[in-house]
Parts: structure tokens; C-alpha cells; sequence
């Protein structure tokens, strides 16, 4: 315990004399410390949607081409909707033994048709104000599956400068009301570091869970009665600056 305690006095007594030599910070310099954070949330424009779609047979070759009928199909349906190939991704393609346990509840019938599982499913980055329509049409295609939907913006490196920005005013700010309550003015900026953080979603209102949804109708396309709603989420991007400023 008295090694370590020896330790953190040395490091305290050595760190203002390395930052006085970065950044000019002494006591003939008298200086203000400021760290602030600030967060820039904006409404998406950018959305990426997994759809998917599951498939069974009684045997895997059935599973499999009961698969690829309805993938030829949800792409066409993308395709004409005006979605380019280079926005489509094949996320997970998946051929497997049903497990039993699904179908316990139904009938030897069913259970037989039921025997090998086919997925396959899809990451489609569209705009954010077509999300909803692309989804509508891949599920009218035959697509029973939303797996997930994210949101973005296409310019994530102008958000991160806008937070940037607002965290350094926010500490310009805070620094010129500490030096009047010190009886002083604010002076030049000696030292700035910022880190930043990654985009997160803040749900904008009451969402609909969209993350694990699954779509089914009545007959094999039949044409939904009602629409998905979808409640876009804001992109927020978080900036936290350290800032040095002179006190005349």
C-alpha cells in the first residue's frame, strides 16, 4: 500500500510540470480549465434494413428451392422499386434441419413438409424516407422476415465536426464565466484535445420495435391489409473537448 500510495504523489507532481512545458501552463501564466460536452442530434437520412425470408420442405432440396422462388422474387421487388445492386448485401444464407421443438404443436402432416429450415436474408441501405416502402414491397414479394432496421446519416464526419464545434463553444462559454466571476477577462487559448464519441440512436417518440419482427399473410404473397409503421430514430454524435484558456 505505501509503494502505491508512493507512486500516485509522483505522478501528480510530475504531470503539471510536463503539462506546463506542452502548453505554457505556470504560475507567472494563470490559466482556466474547462472540459465540456456537447451532443448534436439530427433526423436520419440514411436507413439500413435486414429483411429475410424463411422457407421448409420435407427435404433440404425442397427447403432450399422454396428459398431461392421467394429470394428471386423479394430482389426483382427491390430491383423495380428503384433499388441499385450495389445497395443489396447478402447478410446470412443458412440451410439446416428444422428443430422439432418448433413444431411440436402441429400436425404429423405439418411436421413432415416441416423437416429442413432454408433463411436467407438481406441488408439493404436505402433512404430514410424509403425505408417504409422498400420494406412494404420486399414483404408483398414474399419476404416474412424484418430482422432488423438501423438508421444513419450519409455524412457522419460533418456531425462529428457540428459536436465538436458546439463542445468547444460550450467550453469558450463556461470559461468566460469563470473568469468573470474571478474577476478577470478570458484570454487566448493555450491548449484543446476533444474526444468523440460513436453515433447512437435516440428514439424519436414511442418506436416500434423493429429490431427482431417478423411478417406473415394470409395466403402465400397475399397483398398486407395495413402498412409497417416506422418511427425513425435521431443520430446523435457526442464531442468532449478539454480546453486551456488564459486568464488576464
Amino acid at each position: 500500500m505505501r509503494v502505491l500510495l508512493g507512486a500516485v504523489i509522483l505522478s501528480l507532481c510530475f504531470a503539471p510540470s510536463a503539462l506546463s512545458q506542452d502548453n505554457n501552463v505556470n504560475r507567472q501564466n494563470r490559466t482556466i480549465e474547462v472540459v465540456a460536452t456537447e451532443t448534436v442530434r439530427v433526423a436520419p437520412d440514411v436507413a439500413k434494413v435486414t429483411l429475410g425470408c424463411v422457407t421448409y420442405g420435407q427435404t433440404h432440396d425442397e427447403a432450399y428451392q422454396a428459398n431461392l422462388a421467394i429470394a428471386d422474387k423479394v430482389i426483382k421487388a427491390l430491383l423495380s422499386a428503384g433499388v441499385l445492386k450495389t445497395q443489396i448485401e447478402s447478410s446470412s444464407i443458412e440451410l439446416t434441419e428444422a428443430d422439432p421443438g418448433d413444431m411440436r404443436n402441429e400436425s404429423p402432416a405439418v411436421r413432415k413438409m416441416h423437416q429442413f429450415k432454408a433463411h436467407q436474408s438481406w441488408l439493404v441501405r436505402v433512404k430514410a424516407s424509403e425505408a417504409q416502402k422498400i420494406i412494404d414491397d420486399a414483404v408483398q414479394a414474399g419476404a416474412n422476415g424484418i430482422e432488423d432496421v438501423s438508421w444513419d446519416v450519409s455524412n457522419p464526419e460533418t456531425l462529428e465536426s457540428r459536436a465538436r464545434a458546439a463542445a468547444m463553444e460550450k467550453a469558450r462559454k463556461t470559461a468566460a464565466e469563470i473568469a468573470a466571476s474571478a474577476g478577470g477577462k478570458l484570454g487566448q487559448l493555450l491548449y484543446a484535445s476533444n474526444v468523440v464519441n460513436g453515433i447512437m440512436g435516440l428514439l424519436a417518440g414511442r418506436p416500434l420495435e423493429t429490431t427482431s419482427a417478423s411478417v406473415g399473410s394470409g395466403g402465400a404473397f397475399a397483398t398486407p391489409s395495413f402498412s409497417l409503421q416506422l418511427f425513425p430514430q435521431k443520430v446523435e454524435k457526442q464531442a468532449t473537448v478539454r480546453a486551456i484558456f488564459a486568464l488576464d
